[in-house]
């Protein structure tokens, strides 16, 4: 019979994979309490032998995003078994916490946060992961801001799977309390996994974790015990075991003013556990033999909760003066001023100050346009890459108000650069400007930066990436001075303005200039405004608002014409005269 070698090949190449898959597990990840949220990364154990590491690589998933693929790939280092392998996003934090550098820097790649996921791949394949790449972390089980996570022995890896049940977590705050892993308040248990699981009875908890912190809105915490080499007898009828096996769990629920509560269960699903907004519980089990007493050595776990309560503030800058996880509930009215594309991200503005509402999760389902007011908004306070961001936590209802005028505040770039944290996702315009890049056929590109310059100090202009009608993609960079107008943002400190269409780089007329071009009165009356040219070449007219929309449209032939504009709200406008390939831009203010 002849021999299948094909099949064989087949065969032994996917026995090949597995067993290589199998050389790695992910151990640990943490989320330092030093500046920047440093040290950030991971640890990794090596099972078996490996001649080239470069085989496997890292990456990470921000904020329940899904995957980005492998964004770290190791060098070609041989290592052996029983190594701990350290990956993370920068050397200098990470040395001065744990007293020693780290086996690679992978930048932006261990760029997580304590709610953030990680996988480990080969061949470009998930092997291992820790955290649901879909979801955000704040306020899962595995959740580990400024904390940790570490695996227990003999478990991993699991591929594309996570279980949760499989990790033991410091709770969130955990690594606070010193600037060096020894002196914290849970220091890591830095290279402790052992791929021998233990015969020892052990217990952890899942559903809840040392500090964790629940939104406001819930009124039921469910846990369940998660046993190994223990087994559980059953209930005799009487609340007491019956004998049938090892013992059973013995919790104690303390709130403060309150009683203990004091349970025996046969289960390791007990019933939820109401509890109220604005409280703190502390929850200790304990796995206890047959007549209750404690197993030598003992085998017990404390894990302290709370339930947050909104605080109310009366506008966006008191909002803005929390924390990252901080409950509000924003009590005055705001104004939706933009709409992305991308996660679901709105910007809102009152008098005050102004913030990006980051809804990765869909919670807002209203459908709101710009200029609508809305009032009670609740969430909770995060950041990313600085900037700070308000994740709601339920649909706020119908808009409280329409059609609102949004007028954004003229600043320079010297003022934008030195108070940055006061004009945060506000619209803002920036007069008389020049790009670096516009030598006559440079072009924007959608989510790319681009410096520009007052003739004094200079800052970053930013196509933003999430506007659905930005017509800036692939139009010629100006040349001429223009006033800008946009969102005001940062990354990581870098003080930038967000460009979201045309419409809102007003060029300099006098180098596009229509010959005897004018419009008045500016501001508009009631009696309408008038365009006029020395030419009677047809003329296209455009008025846009200040967030690019479109308001009027109109063509012409002739020296002169008054448009009736008595219908536009009163506001800031963009006014647009095409004649021929000439192109004329004003600000008009109709009042």
């Amino acid at each position: 019979m002849r021999k299948n070698y094909f099949l064989t090949y087949v065969l032994t190449l996917i026995v090949s994979t597995f067993s290589f898959g199998q050389d790695l597990v992910i151990t640990g990840v943490f989320d330092g309490p030093n500046s920047g949220g440093t040290p950030k990364g991971m640890e990794i154990y090596v099972l078996n032998d490996i001649a080239d590491l470069s085989i496997y690589g890292v990456g990470s998933a921000n904020n329940g995003g899904g995957s980005d693929g492998e964004e770290f790939t190791f060098p070609a280092d041989a290592v052996t078994s029983g190594t701990y392998i350290y990956v993370a996003s920068e050397e200098t934090q990470f040395t001065s916490f744990f007293g020693f550098a780290p086996t690679y820097n992978a930048g932006s790649a261990m760029g997580i946060n304590g709610d953030d996921a990680v996988e480990l791949f080969h061949n470009g394949t998930v092997i291992d992961t820790f955290g649901d790449i879909n979801t955000d972390g704040n306020g899962e089980i595995w959740e580990y801001l400024d904390g940790w996570a570490y695996r227990i022995d003999g478990t991993g890896p699991e591929g594309t799977t996570f279980t949760p049940a499989n990790w033991t977590y410091s709770g969130i705050n955990a690594l606070e309390g010193g600037t060096t892993n020894a002196a914290t308040n849970s220091p890591f248990p830095i290279g402790t996994y052992s791929d021998s699981a233990s015969s020892d009875p052990s217990m952890t908890i899942s559903g809840v974790t040392n500090g964790q912190e629940f939104s406001p809105e819930t009124t039921e915490v469910t846990v369940t015990f998660n046993i190994q080499n223990f087994t559980l007898s059953a209930d005799n009828g009487s609340g007491g075991s019956d004998g049938s096996g090892d013992g059973y769990v013995l919790t104690t629920l303390q709130e403060p003013g309150e009683p203990d509560e004091v349970v025996g269960f046969f289960t390791t699903t007990p019933p939820p556990i109401s509890v109220e907004p604005g409280k703190t519980y502390t929850l200790t089990a304990e796995l206890v033999d047959n007549s209750g007493n404690s197993l030598s050595p003992a085998v017990s776990i404390s894990a302290s909760f709370s339930v947050a309560a909104y605080t109310e503030a009366t506008n966006i800058a008191a909002l803005r003066t929390g924390s990252d996880g901080d409950y509000f509930e924003l009590t005055g009215e705001a104004v939706l001023t933009f709409i992305g594309t991308s996660r679901n991200q709105k910007y809102i503005e009152d008098s005050s100050a102004a913030i990006l509402i980051d809804d990765n999760n869909g919670t807002i389902t209203t459908s709101y346009s710009i200029g609508d007011g809305i009032t009670g908004i609740k969430g909770r306070l995060s950041s990313f890459a600085g900037v700070t961001q308000f994740v709601p936590v339920e649909d706020p209802g119908a808009a409280s108000s329409t059609g609102n005028a949004i007028t954004p505040q003229t600043v320079s770039i010297a003022e934008l650069l030195a108070n940055l944290n006061d004009y945060e996702s506000e619209w803002i315009t920036i007069n008389d400007i020049t790009f670096a890049d516009g030598d006559g056929s440079a072009t924007f590109s959608t989510g790319s930066n681009y410096d520009i310059t007052d003739g004094t100090d200079t800052m970053v202009f930013r196509v933003h990436f999430s506007s659905a009608a930005s017509d800036l993609d692939g139009t010629v960079i100006p040349t001429s001075s223009a006033n800008v107008t946009g969102l005001a943002a940062e990354y990581n400190g870098t003080s930038q303005i967000m460009g979201t269409t045309l419409a809102n780089i007003v060029l300099g007329i006098t180098d596009h200039q229509i010959e005897g071009y004018a419009a008045y009165p500016n501001p508009v009356t009631e009696n309408g405004l008038t365009i006029s040219t020395s030419s009677t070449d047809n003329k296209k007219v455009e008025l846009f608002n200040v967030l690019g929309k479109k308001v009027v449209t109109h063509n012409f032939s002739g020296t002169q014409k008054t448009l009736d504009i008595s219908n536009i709200p009163s506001g800031i406008y963009i006014l647009k005269v095409t004649e021929g390939t000439k192109i004329a831009t004003q600000k008009i203010i109709v009042e």
